[in-house]
């Protein structure tokens, strides 16, 4: 639902305000979405693998309330961050839309996925709901006192998060000082890595070929994470079941090649209606500017968020491993290799090419799989105990 909501709310913001508007907006969100991986990602995971380890819901609720304290040390740290840099580097992407964007996705996907943990996805599926009307209360509001597209964004996020933390309600015991896990930035930094690659790709897309072009592309980026709905959702179902198994010491072998099966079959099935979705809101959208520019770079994103997803399997044995160390390498390397040769490029060309930065981020995806692949093979054996 998170990247559903993505589409619906940037189309939102594109017909009440314009699509250079949402160009600024989604610039903001993406960058707020890359720091969340260290205020709010790293920290859904290990609530995703501990959360149904739990004995009891008291015993679940408390250790959700612990990462929650721990996020929220992160969140603080990072909007401390993002002032100082709005300061020292003046920007057309606003540092207080980005920090208010980041605290609400923060708050909103570290208070879902304890329920994603418990697999009452009914009640979730509620609570999107309800963000979709908050962010459309939000957007008109907002509009009529000339207030700029991200914050309306940013506040829905908040809202909802809040409602979440009222019904899962408080902890039972009182929540000491505890020391600071950085396992949860590692997760954090691992995602970033992993995902950070191809959100940079609206904010590179506004820098290359400016805000207008930027817009087509955030809203295609929105559509093409619609062929990562079903897969992820076959990916987040199968968690608590490797968790269980870690606990109990048994073997990940079958039940990873049988979630590896499914996921691949339903990127394939996605892609190719995710591929419609795609040529048809670039030849709407941009039919004055380049469409098929815009058509084929649209395509290339789409393909490239399949590829991502075919090693969703293998990154889950790392995940309720704790492996964080092992998939940090891994991504590591490939998030370096997009950085590298960006680096590069820009300084012989004196510039940046959006079609070259597409192919990299290609041959960067399958570079990580590859990895994850052999990485994960021998943590499969039910004699593995958590790193």
């Amino acid at each position: 639902m998170p990247g559903l909501y993505r589409v619906l709310a940037f189309i939102g913001v594109q017909k009440i305000y314009s699509l250079s508007d949402l160009g600024r907006a989604a610039s903001a969100f993406s960058v707020a979405q890359i720091l969340a991986f260290f205020t709010a990602i790293g920290w859904t995971t290990l609530i995703l693998a501990r959360v149904p380890a739990a004995h009891c819901r008291e015993d679940g609720v408390q250790r959700f309330y612990e990462l929650v304290q721990m996020a929220a040390i992160s969140l603080v740290a990072f909007a401390v961050g993002i002032v100082l840099w709005a300061w020292a580097f003046p920007s057309e992407v606003s540092g207080l839309e980005t920090g208010v964007i980041m605290a609400g996705w923060t708050f909103y996907q570290v208070t879902r996925h304890y329920f994603v943990a418990l697999r009452e996805y009914r009640r979730i599926i509620a609570y999107d709901l309800f963000l979709l009307a908050a962010t459309a209360a939000y957007v008109v509001g907002c509009h009529d006192f000339g207030i700029a597209a991200g914050f309306p964004l940013g506040l829905a996020l908040l809202t909802t998060g809040a409602l979440i933390l009222v019904n899962i309600g408080r902890p039972q015991k009182f929540l000491r000082a505890t020391t600071f896990e950085f396992k949860g930035l590692e997760f954090g930094f691992n995602n970033f890595l992993s995902g950070g690659v191809a959100l940079s790709l609206v904010p590179i897309a506004n820098f290359t070929e400016g805000a207008h072009f930027a817009g087509v592309v955030s809203l295609v980026v929105s559509f093409s994470a619609i062929c990562a709905l079903i897969p992820r959702a076959i990916s987040l179902y199968r968690l608590p079941e490797l968790s269980k198994l870690v606990s109990a010491g048994k073997s990940l072998a079958d039940l990873t090649s049988r979630t590896a099966r499914e996921v691949a079959l339903a990127c394939g099935g996605a892609f190719l209606v995710n591929v419609g979705m795609v040529v048809g809101l670039a030849l709407y959208q941009d039919a004055q500017a380049r469409s098929w520019y815009a058509l084929i770079c649209g395509l290339v994103i789409c393909a490239q968020n399949c590829i991502s997803m075919l090693g969703m399997a293998q990154s889950n044995v790392l995940m309720v491993r704790e492996a964080s160390r092992a998939s940090m390498a891994i991504n590591l390397t490939s998030c370096g290799l997009f950085v590298a040769t960006m680096a590069v490029f820009y300084a012989v060309s004196g510039g940046l090419n959006f079609s070259f930065v597409l192919a990299v981020c290609i041959v960067a995806t399958l570079v990580r799989n590859s990895m994850l692949r052999r990485r994960s093979a021998p943590l499969l054996a039910s004699s593995v105990r958590p790193c």
